[in-house]
């Protein structure tokens, strides 16, 4: 089997190449310039514009699925009109080439956050409603519009599955993420306050292998919700101080707190130049989350089982700390 991967040089495209590997996958990744996720592994890199069909649909010839994972992450209401580029034109870019090259399967990496979160008190499932408010943060939109694109392709022939992580953490984590920062700073002693709210945590190499398992266990149009543990962030905190030995956070605040700290997080990005570890849009993400997330349909079609979170704690920390930036 081959498989052509978007975005393998991030966090998850990272881990979903080693999984495809540990498979026996022959891989090529679309790549652009950081490459640290995908050194020393035995990948084909090929660079192309992921906004234009006509180039793509050449290098993904003999593939048998297509794992589009490449996206502009961002809680922020930032660069908006880049994110409706790169995560819808992008998106349909890549199905349209996937069509064009004879691609069987194309699996869609969106986020639980395509959905609407309210009611907050109702089970989160798959059947919720996709985001429709224009006022809603800019990624949430265009994960929801791409998710419609998509799946408009399988008139095409092609077949679709979507998958929804939720919060993604774990190792190889090499650029690093939003998340990625925050467990470092953690682990480092460099966040000593620790807002007391949470969210869903799911280790990323239980959603690449969830992934992997969509080629042959997964129900064509279908998309499914990769869950794993919510937790809080003192509970993190607490549990790297356990592994490290170290002091993490000094006080818990309370989740109003953090609004009236934004501005210096603004300040201090400014300053350092280096990305705030809270923001505005990322607050909100907190503040209007669906606790209860079940993740039935992923154990049910894709065996999808998020393991311990203190075992991905402990392989996250131990990864940070031997690949310190």
């Amino acid at each position: 089997m081959k498989a052509f991967v978007t975005g393998g040089s991030g966090h998850v495209g990272g881990n979903l190449v080693r999984e495809l590997l540990s498979r026996g996958y022959e891989v090529d990744c679309l790549v652009r310039s950081d490459t640290r996720a995908l050194d020393n592994l035995d990948v084909n890199l090929v660079k192309g514009d992921m906004l234009n069909p006509k180039d793509l649909a050449p290098l993904m010839t003999d593939s048998d699925v297509v794992f589009h994972s490449a996206a502009f992450v961002a809680v922020e209401k930032i660069q908006e009109d880049l994110m409706h580029k790169i995560n819808v034109e992008g998106t349909r870019s890549i199905a349209n080439a996937a069509v064009e090259s004879g691609v069987r399967k194309l699996v869609y990496f969106s986020s639980v956050h395509a959905f609407e979160q309210q009611p907050t008190s109702e089970p989160l499932v798959e059947a919720r409603p996709l985001v429709t408010d224009p006022r809603a943060l800019p990624y949430d939109r265009t994960k929801a519009e791409a998710q419609r694109v998509v799946l408009d392709y399988r008139d095409q022939g092609l077949e679709v599955n979507i998958l929804h992580p939720t919060g993604i953490i774990g190792p190889y984590d090499f650029k690093p993420s939003r998340m990625g920062k925050v467990l470092r700073d953690i682990t480092n002693g460099d966040m000593p306050i620790a807002i007391n709210n949470g969210f869903n945590w799911v280790d990323v190499r239980d959603v690449s292998k969830s992934a992997v398992n969509c080629v042959d266990m997964g129900v064509d149009g279908q998309n499914y919700i990769l869950p794993g543990h919510w937790a809080s962030m003192p509970h993190l905190s607490t549990m790297i101080k356990q592994l490290t030995g170290n002091r993490t956070h000094l006080v818990s605040v309370p989740f109003w707190m953090a609004y009236l700290a934004l501005p210096l997080a603004s300040i201090s990005s400014s300053i350092s130049g280096n990305r705030p570890s809270f923001s505005k849009g990322s607050l909100q993400a907190l503040a209007i989350q669906c606790r209860n997330i079940p993740g039935s349909l992923a154990n049910e079609h894709l065996e999808h089982q998020p393991r311990p979170l203190e075992d991905t704690i402990t392989d996250t920390v131990t990864w940070l700390r031997q690949n310190q930036q």
